[in-house]
């Protein structure tokens, strides 16, 4: 062996032991960095007393992963989920997840929030303060309230409703280290589809007011509509969201579509028949648990008790009564 070779010995013996000590630090340092990322359990992520384990199972059994992607993973169609809860809220998920193939609009938040703060199961008063700390919902109701969704209306009952939200309140708790990244969508689909309604119903989505560049609705003689109870009601009904889960051409949605609803006879889940006229109506809106019509779940309609005034109450009621 000569000179040079006992000097590279000499030397890379040192280098090597001080990389296997540089490793060694690095792999403690990462594992003690990484024991901080507490992950929730889901059996203890718990909404309206159903847990996020449920949420998940559902999630599942609805193949929700075929659109959308929860923590990066899944199909890129829908937005990404893992977030959604700390974005939106409790109250903005439970109205759109009641509802799904429309966007809520700021009324139907509003009683979900009311009814949330009910049961305890939040410490938000407001809507203001709501929107102000959930910054997502306040620009979904901006910008989507009462359009239309490319999602289907899935009839979710009120537990697997609760169950979801846990969930999704679970994967908001998730430190995902920045993951996935944030996806910069047009907003071209949301706009056309209100674009579509805004000239399908003559009224403004947002407000529930005359749309601004649209014609003037007509009554089904085939006139110009006045300023009437039926005219009024229609208003009153976009606004408060009520077509995102009434239909009024006799397509199947969430509730029972209007046409033809009043003065029908309309069977209930205890298997007993009521007549549609005033004050089952009434009823139905101020009080949407008394009779469950059948075929439909008990708390999936929020009460409208407080949240419509006497006269609006009267102007959907002929509202409902035009669509024969």
């Amino acid at each position: 062996m000569n000179d040079l070779e006992k000097t590279a010995r000499k030397t890379v013996l040192p280098v090597i032991s001080v990389m296997v000590i540089i490793w060694i630090a690095l792999s403690v340092f990462s594992f003690s960095k990484t024991k901080k990322h507490h992950r929730p359990q889901t059996k203890n992520v718990i909404f309206g007393k159903e847990t996020a384990l449920k949420g998940k199972k559902i999630f599942q059994a609805y193949n929700c992963m075929d659109c959308h992607t929860i923590v990066g993973n899944g199909a890129y169609f829908a937005p990404d989920l893992t977030k959604i809860y700390k974005k939106t809220g409790p109250a903005w998920l439970k109205a759109f997840l009641g509802s799904p193939g429309s966007y809520p609009t700021k009324t139907m938040v509003k009683m979900q929030l009311k009814q949330l703060k009910k049961n305890n199961q939040t410490n938000i008063s407001s809507l203001k303060k709501y929107l102000s700390k959930f910054e997502g919902a306040q620009k979904r109701i901006k910008y989507r309230s009462g359009t239309e969704s490319l999602m289907p209306n899935l009839s979710f009952s009120p537990q697997q409703i609760n169950a979801l939200i846990a969930f999704l309140k679970y994967s908001s708790k998730l430190n995902t280290e920045g993951w996935p990244p944030k996806v910069k969508a047009k907003k071209t689909v949301i706009q056309r589809k209100r674009r579509e309604l805004e000239k399908r119903s003559g009224l403004s989505v947002a407000t529930g007011t005359k749309a601004a560049n649209t014609s003037t609705p007509t009554n089904n003689s085939g006139g110009q509509s006045s300023p009437s109870a039926v005219a009024k009601g229609k208003k009153v009904a976009m606004k408060l969201g009520c077509t995102a889960c009434h239909s009024t051409d006799g397509s199947k949605k969430i509730g029972p579509t209007w046409k033809g609803l009043y003065n029908s006879t309309v069977k209930l889940n205890n298997g007993k028949s009521v007549e549609a006229n005033n004050a089952y109506l009434k009823q139905s809106i101020l009080h949407p648990d008394a009779k469950i019509v059948k075929g439909f779940h008990k708390g999936k309609m929020p009460s409208f008790e407080g949240n419509i005034s006497d006269e609006q109450l009267s102007n959907v009621i002929a509202y409902i009564k035009s669509l024969k």
